[in-house]
């Protein structure tokens, strides 16, 4: 337990002053457990402004190791940091931010044999994966385990996001409602497609702001697909439905 001392209310201040936050929403956000999934452009956003915000619970879940075309997009990460593998790097930075954070690192593919081991009593997931593969398992995980998944997808300057629990309610969709017609045969990444470092950044910030606002209990949408156009700072919220043949979800 993080002991609610003069450094504590110091260091949270600025959040607790908030009518929206306040000492039990600040105590809500701290005893969050999150589990991060890829700490890549997107993970390493969420990961660092949720562990700035007092979120002190994390698994964090990467195979990958750190690469020098990394460094434009993923923040936190810096050239003496490649060739060392991302998950235990992003768990250091972690507590450099937060000394009392629990960062657990996993450097491991998700796989449906082993995502039970990163995700298990962990409320909330992120999904920052840059593959279908990936999303769509972690997708039925979340349904199957009542887990609320928080997902976003990045491309040249496009950011899709949303949440999804459709265990929660019968009109909630899940990943597989929206793109009915994803196979893990649709590959394709940043590598392949490109990406700008600020966009990679802003759709880190909007998954870590969905799930701030789901953790202090302010307007959440499980129904909801937030599109924005970066070029054009064009943001849209497109409604969205359970697809009545899904075989996830139904």
């Amino acid at each position: 337990m993080i002991k609610k001392d003069k450094h504590f209310f110091e260091k949270y201040s600025r959040q607790m002053i908030m009518d929206q936050v306040g000492i039990k929403g600040q105590d809500k956000i701290i005893k969050s457990e999150i589990c991060v999934i890829g700490c890549g452009g997107l993970g390493t956003s969420v990961a660092q402004y949720l562990s700035m915000s007092g979120i002190s619970n994390f698994n964090l879940v990467d195979f990958d190791s750190v690469s020098i075309s990394n460094l434009n997009r993923q923040t936190l990460f810096t050239e003496k940091d490649i060739g060392k593998k991302k998950s235990k790097v992003l768990s250091k930075k972690i507590k450099e931010i937060n000394s009392l954070a629990e960062a657990n690192y996993f450097d491991e593919k998700v796989t449906s044999k082993n995502i039970h081991n990163f995700i298990n009593k962990k409320a909330i997931v992120l999904d920052c994966t840059d593959n279908f593969e990936s999303r769509l398992l972690i997708n039925k995980y979340c349904h199957d385990h009542k887990k609320i998944l928080v997902s976003a997808a990045i491309q040249n300057f496009d950011i899709q996001a949303f949440m999804l629990a459709p265990w929660l309610d019968n009109d909630n969709p899940c990943y597989k409602c929206i793109f009915p017609e994803l196979t893990n045969d649709n590959e394709a990444s940043c590598d392949e497609m490109g990406i700008i470092s600020s966009v990679a950044g802003l759709a880190g910030l909007i998954q870590a702001n969905l799930t701030i606002n789901y953790i202090l209990g302010l307007k959440t949408s499980f129904k909801e697909f937030i599109l924005l156009d970066c070029i054009n700072l064009d943001m849209k919220k497109i409604s969205i439905k359970k697809n009545r043949e899904c075989k996830i979800c139904n």
